[in-house]
């Protein structure tokens, strides 16, 4: 619930900040009024830019299947980014399609959408790699617990048909 409240405010900002940028500080009269300067612009930019670095520490990583999956928060920043980019190579290409561009700048836009595609796809195999050794860390302990158990009632039985 938390990482689609961060994903709303996100897109949120996003959209305020695409208006600033169209219109300019006339959007708000109290902007004009004040002269916002264009370094305290990229002082609250550079704040917003923490934020959002810092709430990557609190994402939780999902499987379809409900299962969570641990991530550092360099490999969310990764994934992130590297999603983002594909987005905007897939808005690229269909745009670029939609136009009726030329047959070079639609090929232009198709490889851009696939050498995204492929870094999303080499960042999942890469965090589906450093799941794999933890899933088979488990069934060796699991494997080792059971065998103990198993050598444990084995000697139970033998010290009882002893005596």
């Amino acid at each position: 619930m938390a990482s689609r409240i961060f994903w709303i405010g996100i897109a949120g900002l996003a959209l305020v900040i695409g208006m600033v940028l169209q219109d300019g500080p006339h959007m708000w009269s109290w902007a004009a009024d004040t002269g916002v300067s264009a370094s305290t612009q990229k002082v609250i930019e550079s704040k917003v830019d923490e934020a959002i670095d810092r709430s990557f520490d609190k994402i939780d990583t999902v499987e379809s299947d409900g299962r969570e999956i641990p991530l550092s928060p360099e490999m969310k920043r990764a994934m992130a980014a590297a999603v983002g980019e594909f987005v905007k190579a897939e808005t690229d290409y269909a745009m670029t399609k939609a136009t009726d561009g030329s047959e070079k700048a639609i090929e232009a836009a198709r490889a851009r959408r696939d050498s995204a595609r492929a870094e999303v796809d080499r960042i999942k195999a890469a965090i589906k790699g450093q799941d794999e050794p933890a899933a088979a860390g488990q069934k060796a302990v699991q494997e080792s617990v059971r065998a103990q158990v198993r050598e444990d009632i084995r000697a139970s039985i033998k010290d009882a048909t002893k005596n």
